[in-house]
């Protein structure tokens, strides 16, 4: 496993049947490498504040604070899409610290689940992300999938279920 492996955000088939299909996207392990480093930066904050060093301690626990805010602010970031055929609907939630947004769609309009790269401007900055695409023509659109950095792997692996599970709803041949 990679570096960039182990600190990609798992993508998880939380729930799969006939009936329903529901993933989702926790970055548990970016967040808790994060929190660990916050957390050894406030210490040696305070260390520098017992030894005497107060403008230091108070110049690292700042620092530590408002970093650690921003990476946790864009880090923590749960997606789930839930895909229901009872209801007829794709439900995609998003969770963060600035709370919960949530958008429905008829199943019937969503034709697929697709991934697409996003190239970085350095080396290794390339990205995996995935598409819903609805409808078709004029109408068709495409809605980005927020997530934080996930396995490019384990997005074409999603993608592949995804749509496995959408042409069995529509009885058509995946290829």
């Amino acid at each position: 496993m990679t570096p960039a492996g182990f600190l990609a955000g798992p993508l998880r088939v939380t729930q799969e049947s006939d009936a329903v299909l529901e993933i989702e996207n926790r970055p548990t392990r970016r967040v808790a490498i994060a929190a660990a480093l916050i957390v050894l930066a406030t210490a040696a904050g305070l260390a520098a504040i017992a030894d005497g060093a107060s403008g230091t301690g108070v110049l690292v626990l700042a620092m530590a604070g408002l970093i650690g805010w921003l990476y946790l602010r864009a880090a923590v970031q749960v997606t789930q899409l839930r895909l229901d055929r009872t209801a007829g609907l794709a439900r995609l939630r998003v969770t963060t610290f600035r709370g919960q947004h949530e958008e429905t769609y008829a199943l019937a309009e969503l034709h697929k689940l697709d991934s697409v790269a996003q190239y970085g401007t350095a080396a290794g900055n390339d990205e995996t992300r995935l598409v819903l695409i609805c409808g078709s023509g004029p109408e068709r659109r495409e809605i980005l999938l927020p997530m934080f950095q996930p396995d490019p792997e384990e997005v074409v692996r999603l993608t592949g279920l995804v749509n496995r599970w959408l042409f069995r709803l529509r009885g058509e041949d995946p290829s």
